[in-house]
């Protein structure tokens, strides 16, 4: 696996240089996810001769100062849209997609053999979707276990919004599984809500990508979530770890009402929509959620309020980076996916 640290931060500008005040940190956040980083079910069956891409999330303070010092750094990462300068890209970044812009099939001159993927988001859109699942792109990376780069400790906004976004998982996992599971069972759950409706799961990635995901990571997943198991009334756990630990919850009309209430502005949007498009009138927030507490419909109604937010993030993103990666480069990631899927 990766021996990914944080010293690869050094090879980004780091300090934002404002004149007649302190510097300020660029990038207060960032991180490490997916196949090339932490070790999947695939890796451990057989290894493969075909490095991962190690894909990097940086999480900035002021997008145009980052992609303007950017430029003048590493301008070799970005697409032809350089020539336009820092204004387009921030611009396309911030307004378009998942508010994120990805820099793919990166090399640095001191690490020649690495291929590096990172996207870029600033601050302020990251806790939006950690609070609000906005877009559930890069809220849904942070359900998962990732290897945390750096993370400026004294930002309490940032930290508050990134344990939300654990409470929310949680909350909409126990929603959609029945009264007695397993710890296997709810990682599953919580894994597959940010993959819901996104198309790319049909044309370029393994089928058992959900499950590679978690099966070899149950531990870290536990470390992650069992903070919350605790500080849950409904929900019983023995504190053991194992893919066949079972734990319990109460499915009473009190208990469910409890985690709709909790659910994300933007879960609750679309749950709201649908029902107002069947109705076709007003309809009350709480009342809607209270009949939703008793409802047979009440798993269909949250799983297709969750899908419509990846289905839209996932198609406008990918369209986005055809821009932002380039023609060549975004097809030579599209065939690569392909390739794994097949393999």
């Amino acid at each position: 696996m990766s021996s990914l640290s944080a010293d690869i931060l050094h090879r980004f500008p780091l300090t934002l240089k404002q004149t007649g005040h302190d510097d300020q940190a660029h990038i207060p956040f960032a991180f490490g996810y997916g196949s090339g980083v932490l070790k999947q079910q695939q890796d451990i069956e057989k290894s493969s001769k075909n490095q991962n891409q190690i894909d990097l999330i940086l999480v900035v303070q002021n997008s145009f100062k980052f992609h303007e010092e950017n430029l003048q750094m590493n301008s070799q990462h970005y697409s032809f849209l350089r020539h336009f300068g820092p204004s387009l890209i921030t611009r396309l970044q911030e307004t378009r997609g998942a508010r994120i812009y990805f820099n793919p099939y990166v090399k640095f001159s001191d690490d020649p053999n690495t291929l590096y993927k990172y996207g870029v988001i600033s601050r302020r859109h990251l806790i939006r979707d950690l609070l609000d699942w906005e877009t559930l792109y890069v809220a849904g990376r942070l359900q998962k276990p990732v290897r945390v780069l750096q993370i400026d400790e004294s930002d309490q906004d940032l930290i508050y919004a990134l344990k939300t976004n654990l409470s929310s998982a949680l909350h909409i996992a126990l929603l959609l599984l029945p009264e007695e599971f397993t710890l296997k069972d709810l990682f599953l759950k919580i894994t597959s809500l940010s993959y819901q409706g996104d198309f790319r799961m049909y044309v370029g990635e393994n089928k058992n990508k959900i499950s590679n995901i978690v099966v070899p990571q149950i531990e870290q997943f536990a470390d992650l979530y069992s903070p919350l198991f605790l500080n849950d009334n409904h929900l019983f756990w023995n504190k053991t770890r194992t893919v066949d630990t079972v734990l319990k919850q109460e499915v009473t009309p009190t208990a469910i009402f409890k985690r709709l209430l909790a659910l994300p502005k933007h879960v609750i949007f679309n749950i709201m929509e649908s029902t107002k498009f069947k109705t076709r009138q007003y309809q009350d927030t709480e009342e809607v959620i209270r009949r939703l507490c008793v409802s047979t419909q009440r798993t269909d109604k949250i799983e297709h309020a969750v899908r419509t937010i990846v289905t839209r993030s996932s198609i406008t993103q990918t369209l986005k980076g055809v821009l932002t990666a380039g023609f060549l480069r975004s097809s030579r990631y599209a065939l690569a996916k392909l390739k794994k899927m097949i393999r």
